[in-house]
């Protein structure tokens, strides 16, 4: 299902269907057009390497053999890693995000990557067009900086004028429900932030009401070369858009207001807690200790894999992709154990059959997903609702998060939590596999129909005993029962939701499960 925050469907969708009504009303026929595509030109105000790099003591031939990996497990020092490195930056930043929003942690990441883009560092930003959560205005406003650029996947729906949105939804209306849903940062071309996590409140344990378990891993090195491979193709696609195309405005001429980048600048300085600014400090430290006790692992079998822009569209039944062949193939590979934890588990015919193959082979395969009670998105809860009877009896041992779980607690932040008298609810939003003790994923991708099918996706895929034992430390401790509820073909914790919530999930499973 499309990911839009804890009330994203309903909202995601609602704009669909309002946007697609107003463009249907003007279009009658499909138009077509070539735009320029240029990619920026790296910064040469600097060649050295980034500071991390130094502090770990780490040479530029070692970076060409082996990646260091490091999973960002909670959400708050995962925000603080990024702004260390938007803020240490010294030629390039590539961002790629499904969603950005302009909430506190939003506006402390714009403002950073204004004053990365003031030293000089390139700045190049691409959002899918149906998930953004920034205005017009606040877009252009960061387009208008001479060293950053913006540009729009799959235009047509939500930004820039009508008229401009009528010539590309009129170019790509085929593509409507095709999103972009990949998550990557891009530092120097040396190091890299991809995962679950989109640029919003409560992906980094920050907001007051609902947040996401999530997981992240932070890449430098040899494996980034393929993310930036990745990222110039969208970059280049005949799907992607400059923003100022968008607006009908030269967004540089137009809105280059220092003003308001000095408003935006002072209300992220009184965003950026004191708390926030220690823990800024600590993060080489915090490398390092991760260096010496092995969380941080520098490994040689690795590979970023994304889909490729325009999935599926040269192929007859439009399914499948780079993503989803490859996860196929290690299910196939699996020799032992298989542990999942999905936001949604939605199965496709495909997908039962894979599941059902590799159980028969001796496989055991364990599932945490959410729970009606911790989801943010009852329309997936009806997909899996409709088949989890059918996949206990696959043999799957199946989990569901508490909306309340113990390991809460050990990723709240202090300085959110300090002013509420309540606990915010938790959701699980994690894509992380871990198969044999040997093979990790960790991405954006979820196990549903649209992941599969629709989304572009990335995933990392990481070959190492050791890495794989530090993630299943995490990944274990979820399955507990203070963390899970056990889901069995007599027990379930539906009754736990809201009437609201049983009601709403009961009501979309009229929705077909090839959209979810």
């Amino acid at each position: 299902m499309v990911e839009c925050s804890s009330q994203g469907y309903s909202h995601c969708m609602n704009n669909y269907i309002l946007s697609v009504l107003c463009i249907c009303l003007t279009v009658s026929c499909s138009l077509n057009r070539e735009k320029p595509n240029k990619q920026h030109p790296a910064s040469n105000i600097k060649s050295d390497s980034l500071d991390v790099y130094k502090a770990l003591g780490i040479k530029s031939d070692d970076l060409k053999k082996k990646t260091g990996v490091y999973t960002l497990e909670n959400g708050g020092n995962s925000f603080i890693a990024r702004i260390w490195l938007l803020d240490h930056a010294q030629r390039s930043i590539d961002i790629q995000y499904y969603s950005f929003a302009k909430d506190v942690t939003g506006r402390i990441a714009c403002d950073r990557i204004v004053q990365a883009a003031d030293k000089g560092v390139k700045i190049r930003i691409l959002i899918d067009d149906a998930a953004s959560r920034m205005r017009s205005y606040e877009i252009r406003l960061l387009d208008s900086h001479e060293n950053i650029e913006i540009r729009v996947y799959n235009a047509g729906l939500m930004l820039g004028r009508l008229d401009r949105r009528i010539w590309n939804l009129a170019k790509n209306s085929n593509r409507l429900l095709r999103r972009m849903h990949n998550k990557t940062m891009t530092f120097d071309d040396e190091v890299c932030i991809t995962g679950g996590r989109n640029i919003a409140d409560e992906y980094f344990d920050y907001d007051d009401k609902y947040n996401f378990r999530d997981r992240d891993v932070m890449m430098m090195g040899k494996a980034v070369d393929d993310v930036k491979i990745s990222f110039d193709q969208f970059w280049n696609d005949k799907l992607t858009v400059r923003y100022s195309e968008l607006s009908g405005r030269s967004a540089k001429k137009q809105m280059n207001d220092r003003a308001r980048l000095n408003r935006l600048h002072e209300d992220a300085e009184k965003e950026f807690s004191a708390e926030m600014r220690s823990k800024l400090k600590q993060f080489p430290e915090e490398l390092k200790a991760a260096q010496r006790s092995g969380e941080l692992v520098w490994v040689s079998q690795i590979s970023f894999v994304s889909d490729i822009p325009g999935k599926n569209e040269e192929k007859e039944k439009r399914e499948g992709g780079v993503c989803t062949d490859s996860l196929i193939s290690l299910f196939k590979s699996a020799k032992s154990t298989i542990d999942i934890q999905s936001p949604y588990f939605i199965t496709t015919e495909q997908g039962k059959q894979l599941i059902t193959e590799t159980i028969n082979r001796g496989v055991r395969i364990r599932l945490l997903t959410n729970s009606l009670a911790s989801i943010d998105n009852p329309e997936a809860f009806s997909g899996y609702q409709k088949d989890r009877e059918e996949i206990l009896k696959a043999g799957i041992q199946v989990y569901e998060f508490k909306p309340d779980p113990q390991v809460r607690f050990k990723l709240m932040i202090p300085e959110v939590q300090a002013g509420l008298n309540y606990k915010p609810v938790y959701g699980m939003h994690s894509k992380t596999i871990i198969i044999d003790g040997i093979t990790s994923v960790i991405g954006s991708y979820n196990f549903d129909p649209r992941s599969a099918n629709l989304n572009t996706e990335c995933i990392v895929i990481i070959r190492s005993e050791k890495v794989a034992k530090n993630l299943s430390k995490y990944v274990e401790e979820e399955f507990l029962p203070e963390n899970s509820w056990k889901t069995t073909l007599e027990k379930n914790s539906d009754h736990k939701a809201s009437l609201k919530k049983r009601i709403k999930a009961g009501s979309r499973k009229i929705i077909p499960k090839k959209l979810l």
